[in-house]
């Protein structure tokens, strides 16, 4: 298990942390995950199929975490890691104009895009982790991209830049 957890520790947090936008809270989740996932881990016939259901484990961890807290995530100055020089700045700016338009997007879009496009999965491992067909995913991606493009509204020629 020790071996699954170093090859998947990233993952899991990236997932969990596009959601709820805390280092420490999304640390504490991706452990609570772990521990659910060895609990249950007979349960995965295929390891072909194991990143979707480890990601699946995740966000319904979040989704308790959020019911238990009833609160939405946000944007914390803080957590952006500061980087020196004008690129620095610009790429933490880029960053921040992202992270804030991403949480401002319901959990489910956070979520298949953040598979997508941070973590590279394909239409058919996101669906699995969503629990939805193939074709659903590729609507609700489609979906998801229009709303993240209208909050990112106003912010084209920022984030263009080079």
């Amino acid at each position: 298990m020790s071996r699954l957890i170093t090859i998947h520790k990233g993952l899991v947090y990236t997932v969990i942390y596009r959601m709820v936008n805390n280092p420490d809270t999304s640390q504490d989740l991706t452990q609570e995950t772990f521990i659910k996932a060895f609990l249950h881990i007979k349960r995965v016939k295929n390891y072909e199929h194991f990143r979707p259901w480890l990601c699946r484990i995740a966000r319904n961890i979040v989704y308790d975490f959020f019911r238990k807290e009833k609160r939405h995530p946000t944007v914390c100055l803080e957590d952006v890691p500061e980087m020196s020089g004008q690129d620095g700045m610009e790429r933490t700016r880029k960053k921040l104009i992202i992270q804030d338009a991403l949480s401002r997007l319901s959990e489910r879009d956070r979520m298949l895009l953040t598979l997508a496009y941070y973590q590279g999965f394909t239409l058919a491992e996101a669906a699995e982790v969503l629990e939805i067909t193939e074709d659903n995913a590729k609507v609700a991606l489609h979906r998801a991209r229009k709303r993240l493009r209208k909050e990112l509204r106003g912010h084209e020629d920022e984030l263009l830049s080079t």
